[in-house]
């Protein structure tokens, strides 16, 4: 029986079904013109009622034993060229895409990332719902990309860890880490990373090891958050000018006046994605284009406004200005005026713009020309260098079915801290549990604290301040007693989450404990 003919959850206008379906079969160029079709064909209401009901059969479908997964294959296949066509044309959320039945289920996403990584590596074709990556939610994605991680990780190690074994037994040499472990200095951070991640041999594929030149401590992963967060924080700090700090939207944009080589933006694209292929969470604020361009898709107005609303308010107003006297009211021409280092320069938009005047017949074309330098032109080789780090680790095919805000929450985390989640989920070991005296106190010290405050203690127990892909509800997060000294401040293993908490005698004894802890932690000890 045929697969829409099974299930009863919609009828479907006999045109679309039969387009749908004849697109499966067909060549690019016939795809390519159904996508095209569906973007000019169908209006907002109609598209979104075609999306839930195909999301309703594939859920029918996934619940049924023993199903026929070419009924599925096809399924996800019109559902791909919807996805495709609003990709073109927004008429519908990138969220309505997301399958509950695929998202919900943990073990059956594990499954399907194995079905799929498998896939990858041995170039076989089994049909997995995660080669349709648009259905997935971020959690499910980031999960997807933490098991491709883990699995490249252990194929490294394995193999690598066998092959240098043997050569070097032969060979009488010392035997070679299974780990990818570079050692970098404190005082020289950024000059130290690039000369560690520059020797040759170094395979980034397996887990990462970080060590501080002239300080003991195994790096179980405290460590290499450490490390990520120091890189960012100095990076972006405006004093080294590789980046821009726009007090409007508290984002940070490529300064197109640095001094600092390219090299050093490839750099720091390589580090944001080598902690996205290790699991760890960066705080990292750009604007949404950034991610846009990252992902190979194109900018909009709106990305103005998300970036400089008071920029995309001028330009708006000479897009709405109705009056013929335009070029005498604005006596704008189609150059940009640009700040470098406190003094002024006019930069052309197109060859000969100071003496072209913006008028009522050329406005849409300066608004156009004056984005196309602000967000491509004047940034380029910056970006272009920050891009190829940025993609070192992957081949880009993670990023296929991304959104830009998708992407964002995996590279930076959550900024929606419910603790009240955190505390349903927290283990308790060493004698604690969730109705020790201590503990109650504890959770009741949190709770009142300000926002942050609340960031702070997450920072100092977690390594982050940010919540991970899923909110604090998904992570491991475990309170352990600490001996019976009542002036020992609480101390964390940042790398598995452990917050070692001494069985204060009273509430306010633990308040002022901890806030000492974390108003004073920097990395593994106290300033």
């Amino acid at each position: 029986m045929d697969i829409f003919e099974s299930c009863n959850t919609v009828k479907f206008n006999d045109t679309f079904h039969r387009f749908l379906y004849k697109a499966l079969n067909a060549d690019r160029d016939a795809r390519e013109m159904m996508v095209t079709w569906l973007t000019n064909e169908y209006s907002k209401e109609r598209f979104a009622k075609f999306v839930a009901s195909y999301h309703d059969m594939l859920a029918t479908l996934i619940s049924v034993p023993n199903r026929n997964e070419s009924s599925m294959l096809r399924l996800c296949n019109i559902m791909d060229i919807l996805y495709a066509s609003n990709r073109r044309k927004i008429r519908v959320k990138y969220t309505a895409f997301y399958n509950d039945t695929v998202n919900n289920d943990r073990a059956y996403k594990k499954r399907e990332i194995r079905k799929w990584y498998t896939n990858r590596i041995q170039e076989s074709k089994v049909f997995t719902v995660y080669d349709y990556a648009w259905m997935l939610n971020p959690e499910s994605k980031y999960l997807m990309l933490s098991i491709e991680s883990d699995l490249q990780q252990e194929d490294a190690r394995s193999f690598h860890g066998v092959e240098d074994f043997l050569s070097n037994l032969v060979r009488g040499r010392e035997f070679i880490s299974p780990y990818c472990s570079i050692e970098v200095r404190r005082d020289n951070l950024i000059e130290t990373t690039l000369n560690a991640i520059s020797k040759p041999n170094l395979n980034f594929k397996k887990r990462l090891k970080v060590s501080f030149l002239g300080e003991q401590g195994v790096d179980a992963g405290g460590v290499a958050k450490e490390f990520f967060q120091l890189i960012i924080k100095q990076v972006f700090d405006p004093a080294y000018s590789m980046f821009n700090y726009n007090e409007e939207t508290r984002t940070f944009w490529f300064n197109q006046d640095t001094f600092e080589p390219r090299i050093k933006f490839e750099l720091i694209g390589f580090i944001i994605g080598l902690a996205l292929y290790n699991t760890i969470i960066l705080d990292i604020h750009f604007p949404r284009v950034i991610y846009k361009k990252l992902l190979g898709m194109d900018w909009t107005f709106d990305d103005l406004t998300d970036y400089s609303p008071a920029i995309a308010k001028s330009l708006e107003f000479i897009l709405n200005y109705e009056g013929d006297d335009l070029q005498d009211t604005l006596e704008c021409t189609f150059v940009v005026d640009v700040e470098s280092y406190g003094n002024q320069k006019l930069v052309e938009l197109v060859p000969g713009g100071a003496s072209i005047y913006v008028t009522q017949a050329n406005k849409h074309e300066y608004v156009k020309k004056y984005m196309e330098w602000m967000f491509d032109k004047s940034i380029e080789s910056l970006f272009e260098a920050f891009k190829k780090g940025f993609y070192k680790l992957y081949s880009g095919e993670f990023t296929t079915n991304c959104d830009p805000e998708e992407l964002q929450l995996m590279i930076c985390g959550s900024p929606v801290l419910d603790f009240h989640e955190l505390q349903k989920i927290t283990q308790y070991e060493g004698g604690y549990d969730e109705n020790s005296p201590s503990v109650k106190n504890f959770w009741e010290v949190l709770h009142e604290l300000d926002l942050e405050h609340k960031k702070k203690f997450l920072f100092f127990a977690t390594g982050s301040d940010r919540a991970p892909v899923g909110g604090l509800g998904t992570m491991v997060f475990v309170v352990m007693r600490q001996g019976g000294d009542k002036e020992q401040l609480p101390t964390a293993h940042t790398c598995f989450n452990h917050l070692l908490l001494p069985d204060y005698p009273t509430k306010e004894k633990l308040r002022e404990k901890l806030l000492i802890a974390i108003n004073n932690a920097e990395g593994f000890g106290l300033r």
